[in-house]
């Protein structure tokens, strides 16, 4: 019945622009730039599912540049691995040193959520999602949530219908179908930015699958 279908939830572990400008007026372009690059290098380990690499990639940039996307970095590796508490402290620490970087405020939302805390994980998607309205990966996360919690199906395949409007993302897509509403097969595109990680079974953490 209602419970017995289980939804995909996306971690956020994105690639980051390199820009023109440090935005750290005590770092020079050049180690702003090799900070920014080995944030996508650590992005793509993980994706690859080799996290002691990421990790690696994610300390390094965090050492050439204060960056807040390298320290997220660290906490979805520390997730992925089942590290929880050292993973909360990562995905706060990031958000602490940018206010601005809502993706770790997702994380932090999903790691909330896996330990069984739907209340403070919920408000956590909500305040992500009213900074960040694009972000795919956290409404499709809330949508499972709330189906978790027993909201209307209906509800629920609209929260995830505006997610795969903002862009294709293959859990939205298999989140919708398997809640009865699939949606064709994309053209093949560029590869994305996110880990998978399957929803909340039986335990405190979700199994997670790259």
């Amino acid at each position: 019945m209602h419970k017995k279908i289980l939804l995909i939830v996306a971690l956020f572990v994105c690639l980051q622009l390199v820009s023109g400008c440090s935005l750290y007026s005590s770092v020079s372009e050049e180690r702003y730039k090799q900070a920014l690059q080995l944030v996508d290098q650590g992005t793509s380990r993980i994706r690859e599912g080799k996290l002691r690499d990421a990790q690696v990639a994610f300390s390094m940039a965090e050492d050439l540049a204060p960056i807040a996307a390298a320290v997220d970095g660290q906490g979805c590796v520390a997730l992925l691995a089942g590290e929880l508490d050292r993973a909360e402290e990562l995905f706060k620490r990031a958000y602490d040193m940018d206010g601005s970087y809502d993706n770790a405020l997702a994380n932090l939302a999903l790691l909330k959520d896996i330990r069984g805390e739907r209340d403070e994980a919920k408000r956590l998607y909500d305040k992500a999602i009213e900074s960040m309205p694009d972000a795919v990966a956290a409404r499709n996360n809330r949508a499972a949530l709330e189906y978790d919690s027993g909201a209307r199906k209906m509800d629920v395949v609209q929260e995830l219908e505006k997610a795969q409007l903002i862009a294709e993302h293959h859990v939205v897509r298999e989140n919708l179908a398997r809640l009865g509403h699939p949606v064709p097969e994309p053209a093949k595109q560029g590869v994305d930015a996110s880990g998978d990680i399957k929803s909340k079974q039986a335990g405190e953490k979700g199994e997670f699958v790259m």
